[in-house]
C-alpha cells in the first residue's frame, strides 16, 4: 500500500481524527480491498461518503493501470461491515451487491473442555517453524482452502507475508500427519478482546484426503486447549457461511457461537 495514494484521513478541531479509509490492490486475483471508519462522534456527517468517493476513484484508477495479459479482466472493489448497520445501507445505495456473509464465531474456556479423538494413524504436534516446515504447512492450506468460493492460489510469500508476523509463534501452530505428510492444520495466534488474552483460529484445514475423519473438529478441540493451557479466556475465528466443507457446522458442534454477522459487498470495476 502507498500510504499517500492509497490512504485517506479526515481530521477536524484540534487535529482530531474524525474518519480513515484505505485500499490495498490485489489486482491478480481481481479484487480491490478496502476499509473505511467513521468516529462514532461524527457519523451522519458526511464521512463516510467522503471516504467512499476517495476509494472508489481510486480503485478505478487501479483498475485501468492493469496490463493486458492473463489477469483478471473486471475487478471486484471489495468492503467487510457489519450488516444492518449504517454503513451496509450506505454500500447499497452505492450500487454494491452482498457477494458473501461472514460469521464472527466464539467459545469461552471456563468449562471442562472436550478432548479431541484423533482419526486412526494421525499424529499431531507443533510446528518447528523452520522453513522447510512453513512450506509444508502452507501446500496443506492452500490445498485445503483451494475449494473455497472467490479463493485465488497464493505463493508462499504471499502466505507467508500474512501469517508469518513479528511475535509468529510457531508452538500455537498444531500439524496433523499421516504416513509423514502434513493432512492438517490449525494456525493460532493471540489476541486482546475487552482487555483480555484470547486466542485465534486463523487458519484450520484439512486435506482432501483427510476429510470426514473427524480431523477438522480434533484439531478445533486442540486447539481450545492449547490456549486454554496458556490462559486464554476464550477463542474466535472467522467462517464462510457457504463454506462447501460446512465449517461452520462443525465449529457450532464444537461449542461456538456466532457473535457478528459480516457482509462482504463488491463494487464491479471494468478496466
Amino acid at each position: 500500500m502507498d500510504s499517500a495514494e492509497d490512504a485517506w484521513v479526515v481530521t477536524g478541531p484540534n487535529d482530531g481524527i474524525y474518519g480513515y479509509g484505505h485500499v490495498i490492490a490485489a489486482l491478480r486475483e481481481g479484487r480491490i480491498f478496502a476499509d473505511a471508519y467513521t468516529h462514532p462522534d461524527h457519523v451522519g456527517a458526511g464521512i463516510g461518503t467522503t471516504l467512499l468517493t476517495h476509494i472508489e476513484a481510486r480503485a478505478a484508477a487501479m483498475a485501468r493501470g492493469i496490463a493486458s495479459g492473463d489477469e483478471a479482466t473486471d475487478v471486484a472493489l471489495v468492503n467487510y461491515v457489519l450488516l444492518g448497520g449504517d454503513a451496509d445501507r450506505m454500500l447499497r445505495a452505492r450500487g454494491y451487491h452482498l457477494a458473501r456473509i461472514h460469521k464472527r464465531m466464539r467459545t469461552t474456556l471456563d468449562t471442562p473442555l472436550v478432548a479431541p479423538v484423533w482419526p486412526s494413524e494421525v499424529s499431531v504436534r507443533t510446528c518447528t517453524g523452520t522453513a522447510e516446515d512453513l512450506r509444508r504447512v502452507h501446500e496443506c492450506v492452500e490445498e485445503a482452502f483451494g475449494d473455497r468460493w472467490g479463493r485465488a492460489p497464493r505463493s508462499y510469500d504471499q502466505w507467508a507475508e500474512d501469517m508469518i508476523y513479528e511475535g509468529f509463534a510457531p508452538a500455537l501452530w498444531l500439524v496433523a500427519e499421516r504416513a509423514g505428510r502434513v493432512v492438517g492444520a490449525s494456525l493460532c495466534r493471540f489476541r486482546q478482546v475487552d482487555d483480555q488474552v484470547a486466542g485465534e483460529v486463523s487458519q484450520l484445514g484439512v486435506r482432501r484426503e483427510a476429510r470426514q475423519l473427524g480431523l477438522g473438529r480434533a484439531l478445533l478441540l486442540a486447539s481450545f486447549a492449547l490456549f486454554a493451557e496458556r490462559g486464554a479466556t476464550s477463542v474466535g475465528l472467522d467462517v464462510d457461511s457457504e463454506s462447501p466443507t460446512g465449517a461452520h457446522r462443525l465449529y457450532e458442534r464444537s461449542g461456538m457461537t456466532t457473535t457478528v454477522a459480516i457482509g462482504q459487498f463488491e463494487l464491479r470495476i471494468r478496466r
